[in-house]
């Protein structure tokens, strides 16, 4: 039998997932020092906003960071988030308005790593026998 193959790295899907990795950073990155009026509103819960962007960017780091482990990921995210809620905070925020932020943020992270965990999880079981 012959090993099943694999993505190659350079492949256009790889490399059009680490791009969408890498706007994602810099998309909420530039939209957490951008001042508030410049920032585009979609949502109407500014911490529904932090959700949906956190969720989007973990989607697009799964899929640029195939074989990083979960925790890794989960950890950069939230060490990313928690800088920008300390630069929020530093940059003369309400410290109250910077911990809702970075909850948001990890509520973000831990929805789109959850069904990534199920699936693992359920991949533990064999089949039950027909």
């Amino acid at each position: 039998m012959s090993e099943p193959a694999t993505y190659p790295d350079t492949g256009v899907l790889a490399v059009l997932a680490r791009m969408g990795f890498s706007l994602t950073l810099l998309a909420i990155f530039l939209a957490s020092i951008a001042p508030g009026w410049l920032t585009p509103k979609l949502f109407q819960s500014h911490y529904l906003e932090h959700f949906a962007a956190f969720y989007v960017a973990v989607c697009a780091g799964l899929a640029a960071m195939p074989r990083m482990p979960l925790r890794r990921i989960a950890m950069g995210y939230l060490a990313f988030a928690l800088v920008l809620s300390v630069l929020h905070y530093v940059r003369g925020g309400v410290p109250e308005v910077s911990i809702r932020n970075w909850v948001a943020d990890a509520g973000g992270v831990m929805a789109a790593l959850s069904p990534v965990v199920v699936e693992r999880f359920r991949r533990l079981f064999a089949p039950r026998p027909s």
